[in-house]
């Protein structure tokens, strides 16, 4: 599962691309109450208008890559105190929003390291493989299978094979049968993904699971779902086979 803080950045717009003139105000609303600022005269609320503009101009045109549930974590972060080079006063201005949103770039950079190298690396993969080079990663694929079968009968790589099988006529499963092993599997998502948000105290946690929730709702594929239905299948398939590599082998690619 992806690190949350690349889910906040990753499967949301940028600010940069928002357009609708009720989810800026619905950000600049957020900042303004989780800082706790009051207006008492028009003037003041004037005043207040003019400094949002600006505001969302500075998030707009100096990060714009980030998106609104990052923003929203960033000041979560602030009052929360869990930027030590931070003080925390009640004040939203141009150069408050700065050093936050600084500071969580930092932060979130500092803290997907690791998740960033593996992902560039797997970007620049090189040019097309060769055939021996595809040969070879095929071998060890159909290795990796073979073995998580033989320790743990489940190998969460076997969606990798589920083509293979359908096309041979291995895999024979009713639309109605799909449909309600991916819920049952969706639920598990669901479990697990609250687990793995809330243990590390993310303050977006909530928005994480709502999004989650939604998309099942609305009969959204959720990817890594359907690929662990996959290999389910392919798993029960091919732990029958596992006496002989070679045999093993030849049940993929007959």
């Amino acid at each position: 599962m992806r690190p949350t803080l690349a889910i906040l950045n990753e499967d949301y717009p940028k600010v940069k691309t928002i357009e609708s003139k009720q989810d800026i105000n619905s950000l600049l609303n957020f900042l303004i109450t989780i800082i706790n600022i009051k207006v008492s005269s028009e003037e003041e609320k004037l005043q207040l208008d003019k400094q949002m503009i600006l505001i969302f101009d500075l998030i707009k045109t100096k990060f714009g890559s980030l998106t609104v549930p990052e923003i929203k974590e960033a000041f979560k972060m602030f009052i929360a105190k869990e930027f030590p080079e931070l003080k925390v006063y009640r004040i939203l201005d141009c150069v408050v929003v700065a050093e936050v949103l600084n500071a969580y770039k930092e932060f979130r950079n500092d803290s997907l390291r690791a998740y960033d190298f593996k992902k560039k690396t797997l970007l620049e993969q090189p040019n097309p493989m060769t055939e021996k080079e595809i040969i070879q990663n095929k071998e060890a694929l159909f290795k990796i299978v073979f073995e998580d079968l033989k320790a743990t009968g489940l190998s969460l790589d076997a969606w990798l094979l589920y083509e293979n099988l359908e096309a041979n006529g291995r895999i024979n499963i009713s639309k109605a049968k799909k449909k309600e092993m991916y819920a049952q599997q969706a639920k598990i998502y669901l479990v697990e993904l609250v687990q793995e948000t809330t243990k590390r105290h993310f303050h977006s946690a909530k928005i994480i699971i709502e999004d989650a929730k939604n998309k099942i709702e609305k009969g959204k594929i959720i990817g890594s779902v359907a690929n662990k239905c996959k290999s389910i299948l392919v798993s029960n398939i091919l732990k029958e086979y596992l006496t002989d590599f070679q045999e093993f082998k030849n049940q993929i690619e007959r």
